[in-house]
């Protein structure tokens, strides 16, 4: 079946590889609008919590410890809890309120959408492209060290946690594999392709006859 017009494209991300600067160049290029860092804003406003708490546990499937704490949620007042962990925003709802609010924004595209598994959530639209932004984890780690002042050692343990929580959300609500290569048309490394040329790939894919915005 013919691929229709894009009007979406979905960037899936490893840590440290220049996703979300991938998706400003496109929004630049294609004068589309860009959905990522605000993304936690409009969940924020949906749970009626502050969007720091959402940026900070949002895009992972729930640990170990959170899943202990919000089975003590249920018990009686005069048991034991734990009030640190109680308080963390829970990841099943955040997946559910992330999920309504990525549905309502690409029901008027177009639209450049970074991670949180859109590629999965949209794929049987046939105006999605599906593009995967990937760079070998020691040139993330040096990337990552330099944007945040950590050391490599923090960095290199950043870039894993990342990695893992971005891995365990896809299995977990999609029950999809990071790494199956069929769930992006599209995968770029940006260790050997800029970013700046990698935008001028998509923007060509998406305008074959060069048509500007």
């Amino acid at each position: 079946m013919p691929r229709e017009p894009v009007q979406i494209v979905t960037l899936s991300r490893e840590y440290g590889a220049g996703g979300s600067q991938l998706g400003l160049l496109l929004g630049s290029a294609l004068a589309w609008p860009v959905l990522d860092r605000d993304l936690a804003e409009r969940l924020a406003k949906q749970l009626r919590c502050k969007s720091a708490d959402v940026e900070e546990h949002h895009e992972r499937a729930p640990r170990f410890l959170e899943r202990i704490a919000a089975a003590f949620t249920v018990v009686p007042s005069d048991a034991p809890i734990l009030p640190e962990l109680s308080r963390i925003p829970n990841p099943d709802t955040l997946f559910d309120a992330t999920r309504a609010v990525l549905l309502e924004a690409v029901r008027t595209p177009p639209l450049i959408v970074i991670g949180h598994g859109a590629n999965c959530l949209l794929c049987d639209r046939r105006d999605v492209l599906r593009v995967r932004v990937t760079a070998p984890y020691g040139v993330r780690v040096r990337r990552v060290a330099r944007r945040t002042g950590q050391s490599v050692d923090e960095a290199g343990a950043d870039v894993r946690q990342r990695d893992a929580d971005r891995r365990q959300y896809l299995e977990r609500y999609y029950h999809k594999e990071t790494n199956d290569p069929y769930l992006y048309d599209l995968q770029i490394n940006t260790a050997t392709i800029t970013l700046d040329v990698a935008a001028q790939m998509v923007v060509r894919l998406i305008r074959p006859d060069g048509v500007a915005a």
